[in-house]
């Protein structure tokens, strides 16, 4: 009977495996959904737009973005974490989402750790740090000196905690020694929004929306946090040029699928998002525009999730709840 039930089991799974292989084959079999963390207008929102786009001429079905902001990402992270794991729900996580979101929130939706499948990164896009044109701060030198002289007296607007700008924030108050007074938005086009209004003082702006708020004069730009100038603004300098401190952060993106999602499946996707990295299309629209290119490979970005989140563990270790 026992020796039965083995091959009666080992013919259960056989047939499993036949169907999984299968279902991976003809993936996608309807329109993928690309769910966004983050309200429309921000990088992470034209990152995911630009590469939806080449996706669906990839895998032959519509990518459709959903925008599910809030929470830092968490809202949308618990839906896809909760989704059937079959490539058709996708989710673009963010490093804030599972390196820093663990960490400032009580609680979350998802396990990032758990529940997730990292598929592929997309890019990485450092921000612009930058004041009203008629803010009484000349330089970045001169804003971290008022910064200094009294805390919370400066604003600093955010898409919210765990976002971009709000992890640029961090880093430069523990780089400098000040504390500035944090305003969270629900997206960086509303974070952008406060400092063109004189809302707030100063703000983070991805690289990539920045361009034409700099050409336009809507913003005045004090420094890149990254390594390097930027090709496309070479006239802006590095934080470390400005402070003589090293801040660089920004968004990294990358797309994430359900755990337990079919490894043929993943394999497809992972593929797709490559070649359409490589494309002319995202060339031009992401890479050309400030965004970094960034290794596309499955093992490349669960090495820079673990990297991202003992990186983060580090640094806001004394804020951890």
């Amino acid at each position: 009977m026992t020796r039965i039930l083995r091959r009666l089991a080992a013919s259960c799974l056989a047939a499993a495996a036949v169907v999984t292989t299968a279902h991976a084959q003809n993936y996608p079999t309807q329109p993928v959904r690309l769910v966004v963390p983050f309200g429309a207008g921000g990088v992470t929102d034209i990152t995911a737009r630009v590469f939806a786009e080449g996706l669906s001429r990839e895998l032959g079905q519509p990518v459709v973005v959903e925008n599910r902001a809030g929470a830092g990402g968490g809202i949308a992270a618990g839906v896809v974490a909760k989704s059937r794991p079959d490539g058709h729900t996708l989710l673009v996580i963010t490093n804030g989402m599972f390196a820093v979101n663990p960490l400032i929130y009580p609680s979350l939706a998802y396990d990032p750790r758990k529940d997730f499948t990292y598929v592929g990164m997309l890019a990485n896009t450092p921000t612009i740090l930058a004041v009203h044109p008629n803010s009484p701060y000349a330089s970045l030198p001169e804003l971290m000196k008022a910064a200094a002289a009294e805390k919370d007296r400066l604003s600093f607007s955010t898409a919210g905690e765990g976002s971009d700008n709000y992890q640029v924030l961090q880093l430069l108050q523990q780089a400098t020694g000040t504390q500035l007074l944090p305003v969270p938005y629900k997206s960086g086009s509303e974070s952008l929004t406060a400092v063109i209004t004189r809302t707030v003082d100063v703000t983070a702006i991805s690289a990539v929306t920045a361009v034409s708020f700099v050409e336009s004069k809507q913003i005045r730009p004090f420094a890149v946090t990254s390594s390097r100038r930027l090709a496309h603004l070479p006239d802006i300098p590095t934080v470390k040029e400005a402070l003589g401190k090293s801040v660089e952060g920004g968004s990294l993106s990358g797309v994430a699928a359900p755990a337990g999602t079919p490894a043929e499946v993943v394999k497809r996707l992972n593929a797709a998002i490559a070649k359409v990295a490589a494309s002319p299309l995202v060339q031009e629209k992401i890479y050309s525009k400030g965004s970094e290119a960034v290794d596309p490979t499955q093992a490349a970005f669960e090495k820079r999730v673990r990297d991202e989140q003992a990186k983060w563990a580090a640094l806001l270790k004394p804020a951890a709840r």
